[in-house]
């Protein structure tokens, strides 16, 4: 069983919280809470606790204040953060401090279910100590927050668009869950995978008939489209234009 650490400045949505991940399927126990940042660094300095999950707006110390000091002290556990829906910007920040994964109030069983499952499994690795390094998983060791990881998924987006990739690929090779790396993927880009995928391939395909004399079909399989009239059909529904109108719109401005 884990230990969480739970602050929130409304002891009510402690003792919820409490309540309701005792009722969870999951190996999972709050131990303690605390009503800001402040309390719950003093806690974390004398007790053992394997994971925090805190609310952002709280008085006296904020999560975010919280989060930035727990580094500067380099205390390792994962945090979860709880926002409202307003407050993106602010869960942004969090997953760029180290923030695992969020939750939107109010919170529902099955998403926290869900993050909690996410963070067993982070949990469970790290007690275990690093996996050892292999071909397909060497880009993603030593990550730190969520951010890094999505960072680095973005770096594999653009060296291999070409490939075929799927978020379900790349979170088995990190070593992570799909919906964990699809939610962190959403909250750093503000897009989904597939769009972004779809983005990055369209515009080296715009690079391609501006800057080269390679068919359609040439230019579709170097950008991963192995059918070419998926491919035409895409481009014509981003650009609206066909491959051919784009090439000869702007090639003859050279």
């Amino acid at each position: 069983m884990y230990n969480l650490l739970v602050v929130d400045d409304e002891f009510w949505m402690c003792a919820g919280l409490k309540k309701i991940i005792d009722r969870l399927d999951v190996p999972f126990t709050v131990t303690d809470s605390a009503c800001d940042g402040r309390q719950a660094l003093a806690k974390l300095e004398g007790g053992q606790f394997d994971a925090i999950i805190t609310d952002i707006n709280m008085p006296v110390m904020d999560g975010l204040e919280m989060m930035k000091e727990m580094r500067e002290r380099q205390f390792k556990q994962p945090v979860i953060i709880v926002s409202a829906y307003h407050e993106f910007e602010y869960a942004r920040t969090a997953m760029r401090l180290g923030a695992v994964d969020y939750l939107i109030k109010p919170v529902k069983n099955e998403e926290l279910s869900a993050v909690l499952t996410n963070l067993q499994d982070l949990v469970s690795r790290r007690k275990e100590g690093p996996p050892a390094e292999t071909e397909t998983a060497a880009d993603f060791t030593g990550l730190g927050g969520g951010v890094e990881l999505v960072q680095t998924v973005l770096g594999t987006i653009e060296r291999s668009y070409m490939e075929d990739l799927s978020l379900a690929i790349l979170a088995d090779q990190a070593g992570f869950n799909s919906s964990y790396l699809s939610r962190l993927f959403k909250i750093e880009t503000g897009k989904g995978f597939v769009q972004y995928l779809r983005e990055v391939r369209m515009k080296h395909a715009c690079r391609m008939l501006k800057d080269t004399s390679l068919t359609n079909i040439e230019i579709a399989k170097q950008v991963g489209y192995w059918d070419e009239k998926h491919f035409r059909r895409t481009f014509k529904k981003d650009f609206g234009m066909t491959p051919g109108e784009y090439r000869e719109k702007y090639q003859s401005k050279k």
